[in-house]
């Protein structure tokens, strides 16, 4: 049986379990038949924060790059980023982090953060990750079995985010449990309590935090975040929660989603795998793209129209909801040709969106993007013949495209 536009409510997360992620053939019937599509209000609620209203779906890539590059029409302040409906109360809580502020506001507290992840701050950053990547793997190499997730796509940037922030290291698994219970709100598997309960947590944790860093400044973001300020004004003690939640999760998220979605791909497409492992150096920047491309760690970002527009001549009314499909806008066959449904590692032309683009490109693509060349590139060389050993159990959410349990096994070294 053919799809049709509106077979499908994507605000549904049960739908990326049960399909592996997102529908892709769906998004591709969105596309080609309704790009602009209005999806209804959900007649069943299934999110622990509810979707009370109807959205505006943008499957399109050049839609989507519209949209993200006009922040002064689609606003991510009036109504948040994310799909769900928040009540005013919550909403103003989220708007003093920067994914829910809009220009200017918005450029001033990147401007704080932004010299931590610069293209020259990475490449500083380099033989770190290299020693990182290169003792995470030490640590399940003679194994010869590990449960993937936790164990190796979850360590390096739980590494790095702790060093970067100013975590102490030995708290990289606490951080690693407050992020699931966020992000994980909406699967049973995940959640622990009240996500607010775990802000909570998180919260009074940074202000212990916050108040070393006054005492004791360092080169760390935390610090740089409690000892600076914004048009002369330090920072309250709740716009430094928010930044701390904000980078923690984002900070590990992420880059381990990217990291397990990369070798679900290579366990779905073999010859790709085979292909990279016989010349490691040419084809893991490409098969890195290629991954990222067809697998984004993120679903969506929405943002909420300013006053009334159109989009490919369908009127989008002030205050209504856009839903931004990344997965959809990096297959768009306009953009990646006919055969943009192929996973291929040496597709030549990649221009993806999976790190956003406009205003809230992702701050950390350039660590991403390194952190998954040091890890892959050890996994490639030192586990060849890594395989799955069970089932992969995939993340119940239509925001994030997660991967919660993946259990592999491989030739132990001696």
């Amino acid at each position: 049986m053919s799809l049709r536009p509106g077979d499908l409510d994507l605000s549904d997360p049960d739908l990326f379990v049960a399909q592996a992620g997102p529908p892709h053939e769906y998004l591709r019937v969105l596309r080609r038949e309704a790009p602009v599509f209005w999806n209804p209000p959900a007649t069943e609620q299934k999110t622990m924060t509810p979707v009370r209203r109807g959205y505006w779906v943008l499957t399109k890539y050049a839609d989507v790059i519209h949209v993200s590059r006009h922040p002064k029409l689609f606003s991510s302040s009036e109504g948040g980023p994310y799909l769900w409906d928040m009540d005013e109360a919550s909403l103003a809580g989220q708007r003093l982090t920067m994914l829910v502020m809009d220009p200017p506001q918005h450029v001033k507290y990147r401007r704080l953060v932004q010299r931590g992840f610069t293209p020259r701050m990475v490449e500083k950053l380099e033989p770190t990750i290299r020693r990182h990547a290169r003792d995470v793997v030490d640590r399940i190499a003679r194994k010869g079995e590990c449960e993937l997730v936790e164990d190796l796509a979850s360590e390096l940037p739980l590494t790095l985010i702790c060093e970067l922030v100013g975590i102490p290291l030995e708290m990289r698994k606490q951080i690693f449990e407050w992020s699931n219970r966020l992000i994980g709100a909406d699967d049973p598997d995940m959640q622990a309590g009240d996500p607010m309960a775990t802000a909570m947590q998180m919260w009074m944790y940074c202000n212990q935090l916050v108040a070393q860093k006054r005492a004791q400044p360092d080169d760390t973001l935390i610090s740089v975040l409690a000892n600076g300020a914004v048009d002369g004004e330090s920072l309250t003690d709740l716009e430094l929660n928010n930044f701390f939640v904000l980078l923690s999760v984002a900070g590990n998220e992420t880059t381990r989603n990217a990291t397990s979605q990369f070798m679900r791909l290579m366990f779905e497409h073999p010859e790709q795998w085979d292909l990279l492992k016989s010349d490691v150096d040419r084809h893991l920047p490409g098969a890195i793209e290629e991954a990222l491309r067809f697998a984004p760690p993120v679903v969506t970002f929405r943002r909420t129209a300013l006053e009334d527009t159109e989009i490919r001549g369908v009127r989008i009314a002030k205050g209504e909801k856009v839903y931004l499909s990344y997965p959809s806008a990096n297959r768009d066959e306009e953009i990646f040709g006919d055969d943009s449904m192929r996973f291929d590692i040496t597709r030549a032309k990649n221009d993806h969106i999976a790190f956003g683009i406009g205003e809230h490109f992702c701050l950390g693509a350039n660590l991403a993007r390194m952190q998954l060349h040091c890890i892959l590139r050890e996994v490639a060389t030192r586990l060849p013949d890594i395989a799955l050993a069970g089932r992969i159990q995939f993340q119940r959410s239509n925001f994030i495209a997660g991967i919660k349990r993946m259990p592999v096994r491989f030739t132990p070294e001696t």
